[in-house]
């Protein structure tokens, strides 16, 4: 009877860490979640990695064994058996933040919704105005640690988690969540904090976890959300002192580079020398500053070649390629760039810098900026051409319309053409004009080539006064004036001015009498 009704028992196991029976089927199920690829890169038994390009530029993977993927997984199981909960559903809401396990908001907000204690989860989001918060903030000065007090400014929102307990009928709240809790507990100053680009949500997720630490500990396992971890981190590291450089300082930068005691140190210099507004200086610079990296180069070769063991009889095995780093990648660019004369070509291998994957952020942003700079360069250099043929007829005409002027008012009509296309003409051309057009106005001047009569005005004084004791309103003096500023073939001395202006001043007081 006894051996019947064990046998009619149902056997019952499950996975855990203190039977013996429950650890082997945690590791049977653990080894199975691992070998798929729907569960988070941590728990696999691979992990993929960047194995460099083929000869066609795609990028090639390889796999990696990883030793804490089975590991892993069993913690997993062990949690979710003590949860009740889905093993998948907790593997892909279970985070590492800075080697602390932590759930995602909104795994918290599920676990609460269903455990049947509460009712949903509902928030009250209250708008409390802008206003200026101080926040103490720690920053590294000279290798010291210091805090710096600093104001901020916020537009406030509130929010309170809430939620109905059945069993009892009672109301229960979280604490009061608000954006100036974050300036002052550092986590909306953050580099690249969500509280500046959602605060609402952020609001919402915060208030979530803290209800559930309050109200329902024993679902979140005494874990915080994957938002508190972050926030949580704290960076002590001190800042570098970077080396001060001034950028237009040709002899200083010359010297660093003769002071440079390795190829590193001379990659640091790189930007000090490209950053030079003098084009003759920069040129001069980078060839000092390859010609240096080159003899480091030659010396680490040769000391390479020093050390190198006879060669033996069997042949050692081929030595992976070390790949390029970011720093190599960015100056053979920038090698490339200067060799460049064409805009249409620079703009054509702006893709390729994009979508380079050994680039660095800063070191990509560095080459694009330079690569914009070369462009504006060569098209600021791009100088209209002027057509020769063309040149020359304008020249002739303007020459022949000097010639054929009679009196210096119809030579000073032809100085504004002489004006209007200048742009058409070289630059020989146009002197040439401008010659001619200084002779005849001085034979014009004389009065002796055409006959004109000495009662007519000889000069641009005379017929400037004559051309204002003509005018009937204070307007028309005010353009004579005008036309007379405006004419740059119109040369005054003072004492010319004192007559023009002493002439205005009479027509002013006759117009106004």
């Amino acid at each position: 009877m006894n051996a019947q009704t064990q046998m009619s028992a149902p056997t019952q196991q499950s996975v855990g860490l203190l039977n013996l029976e429950s650890f082997e089927l945690s590791q049977r199920i653990a080894k199975m979640l691992s070998s798929s690829t729907l569960v988070p890169e941590q728990y696999r038994a691979t992990i993929q990695k960047k194995a460099g390009k083929d000869s066609y530029g795609n990028q090639q993977w390889r796999e990696e064994p990883n030793p804490n993927g089975l590991s892993n997984c069993i913690i997993a199981l062990n949690m979710a058996n003590r949860m009740g909960a889905d093993p998948l559903m907790v593997m892909q809401n279970l985070y590492l933040v800075n080697g602390r396990p932590s759930w995602s908001s909104q795994f918290i907000m599920a676990g609460i919704n269903s455990s049947g204690r509460f009712s949903a989860l509902r928030f009250e989001i209250e708008d409390l105005g802008e206003k200026e918060v101080e926040c103490t903030e720690t920053v590294w000065e000279n290798r010291q640690k210091k805090n710096v007090t600093k104001k901020v400014k916020i537009h406030d929102f509130s929010c309170t988690a809430w939620a109905i307990e059945k069993e009892t009928g009672e109301r229960l709240e979280s604490s009061k969540i608000t954006i100036e809790m974050a300036v002052k507990e550092g986590w909306y100053t953050k580099e690249g904090s969500k509280w500046q680009t959602m605060p609402e949500q952020m609001l919402r997720y915060r208030a979530a976890s803290f209800f559930g630490r309050v109200y329902a500990p024993e679902l979140l396992m005494g874990l915080r959300s994957a938002e508190e971890e972050q926030d949580r981190i704290i960076d002590v590291t001190p800042e570098q002192e970077a080396t001060v450089v001034n950028a237009s300082d040709f002899k200083h930068i010359k010297n660093l580079i003769l002071k440079a005691k390795s190829l590193d140190a001379l990659e640091e210099l790189e930007s000090s020398i490209y950053a030079l507004s003098d084009e003759a200086e920069r040129n001069e610079l980078i060839k000092f500053w390859t010609a240096q990296s080159n003899k480091f180069k030659v010396t680490d070769v040769e000391a390479t070649e020093a050390k190198k063991p006879e060669s033996t009889q069997q042949e050692a095995p081929p030595v992976e390629e070390k790949k390029s780093t970011s720093a190599q990648v960015r100056k053979q660019i920038l090698d490339q760039i200067n060799g460049f004369t064409n805009s249409q070509d620079l703009q054509a291998i702006i893709p390729f810098i994009q979508g380079d994957e050994i680039l660095t952020d800063a070191h990509k942003t560095y080459v694009l900026n330079a690569v914009q700079q070369k462009i504006d360069e060569l098209n600021k250099s791009k100088a209209p051409v002027v057509n020769e043929i063309k040149s020359i007829s304008v020249k002739n005409g303007l020459i022949a319309q000097i010639q054929e002027s009679k009196d210096v008012a119809e030579l000073e009509v032809v100085a504004k053409r002489i004006t209007e296309n200048k742009a058409q003409m070289t630059d020989e051309h146009h002197q040439i004009v401008l010659t001619s057009y200084a002779q005849r106005k001085e034979i014009l001047s004389q009065g002796d080539i055409f006959g004109e009569a000495q009662s007519a005005p000889d000069t641009a004084v005379d017929r400037a006064i004559t051309r204002i004791e003509k005018c009937t309103t204070q307007d028309e003096i005010n353009q004579v004036w005008a036309e007379l500023e405006s004419n740059p073939y119109n040369k005054f001395s003072p004492e010319e001015k004192l007559l023009i202006e002493q002439a205005a001043e009479r027509r002013e007081a006759e117009i106004t009498a």
